[in-house]
C-alpha cells in the first residue's frame, strides 16, 4: 500500500473555472485523494471519490476548525486570500464536538422537517408571485435574478426575520464572499463590511424582538450561549447566506439541465417520472455545493494510499463525487431523473449534514413543478455553452440565465 506523495501530480483549480466537469473529472482520475493547487499557490488535499469522502465527512480525525491548518498557523496564506473569508470564521460549520452541539442546538428546532413542512403556504405564495411578477413584465426573463435567487431570500429573510431593505446588501455580500477571484483589496473591503453589516442588525433587532431566528440569536448571545459577539455575528451571517446562495444555484443548474435534456423534461411534465425522484437527480447533478472549505487532519492519516499530515487541509469535492462511477454507476456523468438509486452527498452527511436540507427541498419541491406548469415553452435564449457562472470554484450558480416563455392561461 503506497503511503509516499510524490508521485501525485498537482492539479491546478482556477479561480474561475469555467468547465468545472473537466476539472472534476481531472480529480476523480488522481483517485479518493487527490493534490490541487488552489489560486495563490495553496497546495492541498481534495477528497474526491464518493466513498473518500462520506468516509471523512464523518471521520473524528478530521475537523474543521481553521486553527487546526499548518499553514494559516505558519502564515503561508495572505490575511487577504479569498478563501479567509470562508474559512476564519467561528460558527456551526467551523466548530466540533461540544462546541458544534451547542451551536447546532440553537437552530436544530427551528430546521426540524416536520416544523419546515409548516411553512409549505409560504413558499408556494412565494413562488406564485414571483411567477406572476414575471407573466406580467411580458414573456422574457433572467430566471435567476427574477426567481431562482429571490424566492430562498425571500423565505430565509422572512424566516430570519431581515427587513426588506436590508435584503439586497447582504445578498451582494455574500455573493462577493463567495467570489474566489476577488483580489486582495475586494477581500479586505467585504471582510469589513460583514461584520458592520451585522453590528447595524444587531442594534435594530434589539429594540424589536420577535419570533424569528436573528431574535432567537441575539437572546442568546444576551444569555451565555453565544460565547462572544463575533460568534453571533458569524452563526447570524451562516444562516443568511446558507439560506439562499446554494438554493438559488441548484434551482439556476436545475432549470438548465431540464432544458437542456428535454426527454427528461418531458418525462417528469408527463408524470412519468415524479418531480420529487426527478429534484434528487438535480441535487445530484446540480449541486451548487461544489468544493467546500476545509477538513483538517488533527493526527497524520493514511487514506486511500496517501499519508495525510497532521494540518493538512482538505477540499470537500462534493461534484466530482456526485459524478463518481463507483457509486453512480457507468452512467454517473448523466442527467438521468429516472435514476433511482441516488446516494447523493449534496447536503453532506455525519455530524456537519446540512441543517437547512430540508428548507431547501420544500423550495424546489415548490419551484420546479410550478415554474414549468406556470410558463409554457420555457426555453435558453442563449446556448447553454454561454451561461457565465459566478467567478467561484466553491459554489456552482449561473449569474444570469436568460429565457424566454408563453404564461400559462390556467
Amino acid at each position: 500500500m503506497r503511503v509516499e506523495n510524490d508521485h501525485c501530480d498537482v492539479i491546478g483549480v482556477p479561480a474561475a473555472p469555467t468547465q468545472l466537469d473537466r476539472l472534476s473529472s481531472a480529480i476523480l482520475r488522481q483517485g479518493g485523494m487527490a493534490r490541487v493547487s488552489l489560486p495563490g499557490d495553496v497546495v492541498i488535499w481534495a477528497a474526491a471519490r464518493h466513498q473518500t469522502l462520506r468516509q471523512m465527512l464523518s471521520d473524528q480525525r478530521f475537523n474543521k476548525d481553521w486553527r487546526q491548518w499548518r499553514a494559516l498557523q505558519d502564515g503561508e496564506i495572505p490575511e487577504d486570500h479569498p478563501l479567509i473569508g470562508i474559512c476564519k470564521v467561528d460558527n456551526m460549520t467551523t466548530a466540533h464536538g461540544a462546541d458544534h452541539r451547542r451551536l447546532r442546538g440553537l437552530l436544530s428546532s427551528s430546521f426540524a422537517p416536520s416544523r419546515i413542512a409548516l411553512l409549505a403556504p409560504r413558499v408556494e405564495q412565494c413562488v406564485d408571485r414571483l411567477l406572476a411578477e414575471m407573466a406580467q413584465r411580458g414573456g422574457s426573463a433572467d430566471l435567476m435574478s427574477e426567481f431562482a435567487a429571490p424566492l430562498p431570500t425571500n423565505v430565509i429573510a422572512e424566516l430570519f426575520g431581515l427587513p426588506d431593505e436590508q435584503r439586497e446588501e447582504i445578498v451582494a455580500l455574500t455573493y462577493s464572499l463567495a467570489n474566489t477571484s476577488a483580489t486582495g483589496e475586494e477581500v479586505r473591503q467585504t471582510r469589513q463590511r460583514i461584520p458592520e453589516f451585522f453590528r447595524r442588525l444587531i442594534a435594530l433587532k434589539r429594540g424589536q424582538l420577535g419570533d424569528d431566528l436573528a431574535s432567537a440569536l441575539i437572546v442568546a448571545r444576551d444569555k451565555g450561549e453565544l460565547v462572544s459577539d463575533t460568534e453571533l455575528i458569524d452563526m447570524l451571517f451562516m444562516v443568511l447566506s446558507a439560506g439562499f446562495v446554494t438554493t438559488a444555484g441548484v434551482i439556476g443548474n436545475g432549470v438548465l439541465a431540464l432544458l437542456t435534456h428535454p426527454q427528461q423534461l418531458h418525462l417528469v411534465r408527463s408524470g412519468q417520472v415524479p418531480w420529487s425522484q426527478a429534484i434528487e437527480e438535480i441535487l445530484r447533478w446540480g449541486s451548487s455545493a461544489a468544493n467546500l472549505p476545509f477538513r483538517y487532519a488533527t493526527q497524520d492519516v493514511e487514506i486511500d494510499g496517501c499519508l495525510v499530515r497532521r494540518g493538512d487541509a482538505v477540499l470537500m469535492a462534493f461534484h466530482a463525487a456526485n459524478r463518481d462511477e463507483k457509486a453512480f454507476g457507468p452512467g454517473a456523468n448523466r442527467f438521468d431523473v429516472t435514476r433511482r438509486h441516488n446516494p447523493h452527498l449534496s447536503f453532506g452527511e455525519g455530524p456537519h449534514s446540512c441543517l437547512g436540507a430540508a428548507l431547501a427541498r420544500l423550495e424546489l419541491r415548490c419551484a420546479f413543478p410550478a415554474l414549468f406548469r406556470r410558463l409554457e415553452d420555457l426555453a435558453l435564449t442563449i446556448a447553454a455553452e454561454d451561461v457565465v457562472y459566478m467567478p467561484s470554484y466553491v459554489i456552482r450558480c449561473p449569474q444570469r440565465l436568460p429565457v424566454s416563455f408563453r404564461p400559462s392561461v390556467a
